[in-house]
């Protein structure tokens, strides 16, 4: 049903299309546009058929990425297809059937395309957002400090995630933060480490000591290259790491420190660990790592040009 419906898109055949839908009270939809929220069949058909008027001849949906599903006398289904007049925007639509006289018909429709967060937010995600929304539930971190109080904070992501989920299309992107999710989970918990949160391709991690928070840096790096490791592979991961003291201080570390880690990691670049000057003082004695030349960054947020040193690879 959905692929036929989508054909007819396609094609611009609005009567092919229009049939397709239930005329049964509370058929719902909502466009990509700000006004098109329809909560009547009737003027859902009468937009639906002004819109096809006004693109005269057939819609510009590149082919369609299906997948449906039903239980009983309802099914829904999704759809992916690259806008052709935006080739860096994908469009995604969702349907509702309900079974109506041995027939499939749309209750509802919902209509969105791929925007990025930073367009649509001003702000990029997750590393900020997922800083912010630890801040706002100030999980209890206890049980990941040292024996000093202190807490090594680590965020990851992956770097130009939201270009890459364009050019790969969700189902192929959905396979490699599966792939990338699970190694950084693996990688945190062999090295003592806390998953704290995760969202989409960013993660919080916590580690009682700022050595084995870079140990676990480099083994994502490692691990990262050896997962993706076709040639010339986009799939680099920036890593941040800054220390803070949680038991002593408690609303500074999450007012303060978890926001600065998530800040160092923004400064990093794909298939970087950058580590802010403090963790830098506490591991650079013991000789176990060895750093390049010190760069100075502007933060967020942040008064004053910042250090930060790169983990040499």
């Amino acid at each position: 049903m959905t692929a036929r419906m989508w054909t007819a898109w396609m094609r611009g055949d609005v009567e092919s299309v229009l049939s397709r839908f239930s005329r049964s009270p509370g058929v719902s939809g909502f466009g990509t546009d700000p006004t098109e929220v329809f909560d009547d069949p009737v003027r859902l058909e009468r937009y639906t058929r002004a819109e096809f008027e006004a693109m005269g001849g057939p819609w510009p949906f590149g082919p369609a990425e299906i997948d449906a599903w039903h239980e009983g006398d309802v099914g829904w289904s999704t759809v992916r297809a690259e806008m052709l007049s935006d080739g860096s925007r994908t469009l995604r639509v969702s349907y509702v059937f309900r079974l109506e006289r041995d027939d499939w018909r749309v209750v509802h429709q919902h209509w969105s395309v791929g925007v990025t967060n930073e367009e649509l937010l001003g702000v990029h995600l997750p590393l900020e957002v997922l800083a912010e929304a630890v801040e706002g539930e100030r999980p209890d971190l206890t049980g990941a400090a040292a024996p000093d109080g202190t807490v090594t904070v680590v965020f990851t992501d992956i770097e130009e995630s939201t270009r890459l989920n364009a050019s790969f299309g969700d189902r192929a992107w959905l396979e490699v933060l599966r792939a990338h999710n699970a190694l950084i989970a693996d990688a945190t918990e062999q090295h003592g480490g806390t998953v704290v949160k995760g969202q989409g391709d960013g993660f919080m991690l916590a580690f009682p000591s700022a050595r084995r928070a870079l140990d676990c840096a480099r083994r994502i790096e490692r691990d990262v290259a050896a997962t993706f490791d076709d040639p010339g592979s986009p799939i680099r991961v920036r890593i941040g790491v800054h220390v803070g003291e949680v038991v002593r201080e408690w609303d500074d570390f999450f007012g303060h420190a978890v926001n600065y880690a998530a800040r160092v990691a923004g400064a990093a670049r794909g298939g970087e660990a950058l580590v802010s000057s403090l963790v830098h003082e506490l591991v650079a004695p013991t000789g176990e790592f060895t750093f390049e030349a010190p760069r100075s960054v502007e933060m967020k947020g942040i008064d004053g040009p910042q250090l930060v040193y790169a983990l040499a690879r």
